[in-house]
């Protein structure tokens, strides 16, 4: 008996959101109505917000609760960084840097 979970945290979400035509999309953005709904910031509250989507969706491994909370957290922050609120990074801009 094996007290680790071996499966792709990947193909688990994927299996999960398998009638959705772009399967990590969907999770993603489902992941983010949670943390919405919650009132989580994916970035600074992990633990809570990877305890919420397994309460919300009982048949994510802690594994690939993780995986996607992470995925979020990044997800969120590049789209706070390209609306402006959050820290623009160089690879942001438009311009050249000489």
């Amino acid at each position: 008996m094996s007290l680790t979970n071996d499966n792709n945290p990947r193909i688990e979400v994927t299996m999960i959101f398998a009638d959705c035509k772009d399967p990590m999309a969907a999770a993603v953005k489902w992941a983010q109505s949670i943390a919405t709904s919650e009132e989580i910031d994916p970035s600074k509250d992990q633990v809570v917000f990877i305890r919420e989507l397994r309460r919300a969706e009982p048949s994510l491994s802690l594994k690939s609760a993780v995986y996607l909370a992470q995925v979020t957290a990044r997800t969120s922050r590049i789209e706070r960084n390209a609306n402006g609120t959050g820290i623009k990074s160089l690879l942001d801009t438009d311009h050249n840097i000489p």
